[in-house]
């Protein structure tokens, strides 16, 4: 039978002291953070361990990062209407070459934002008067 392919991941077993992790380059975990899983003998850091975490068939969604461009934009919008629907999404997604949803869940996150503005400045103006109410 041929020999079996070296691992992805991790060192195999050897004699004597544990060998160092292997890892992404420039991960720089120290061997102490080597742990031997079961009886397998593989070597593997905690950096590496949310890839055995994940569920099968779901990867894990990027975090999107907007250009200040893109951003600009978004907060102009926003600043304009607080809600963007229908065909509105769309046209703003596509001159930002984003996706709809990206676009969505950017208003979603903005006005939650806006909305905890608006109720810490609230607070302060109460504060100042001398009016104000226990934070929850």
């Amino acid at each position: 039978p041929p020999p079996a392919p070296p691992p992805l991941w991790g060192c195999p077993p050897a004699p004597g002291p544990l060998l160092p992790p292997l890892c992404t380059p420039g991960c720089g975990v120290p061997p102490a953070w080597a742990a031997r899983l079961g009886a397998t003998g593989f070597l593997i850091s905690k950096c590496c361990l949310p890839l055995f975490k994940a569920k099968p068939g779901k990867a894990k969604r990027v975090r999107t990062i907007f250009s200040s461009e893109q951003l600009a934009r978004l907060e102009q919008e926003f600043a304009r209407q607080q809600y963007l629907v229908g065909q509105e999404r769309c046209l703003l997604a596509s001159s930002l070459h984003l996706s709809e949803e990206q676009v969505k869940v950017w208003f979603q996150n903005r006005r939650i934002k806006w909305r905890k503005q608006s109720l810490e400045q609230q607070q302060a103006k109460l504060a100042k008067m001398g009016l104000a109410t226990p934070q929850r």
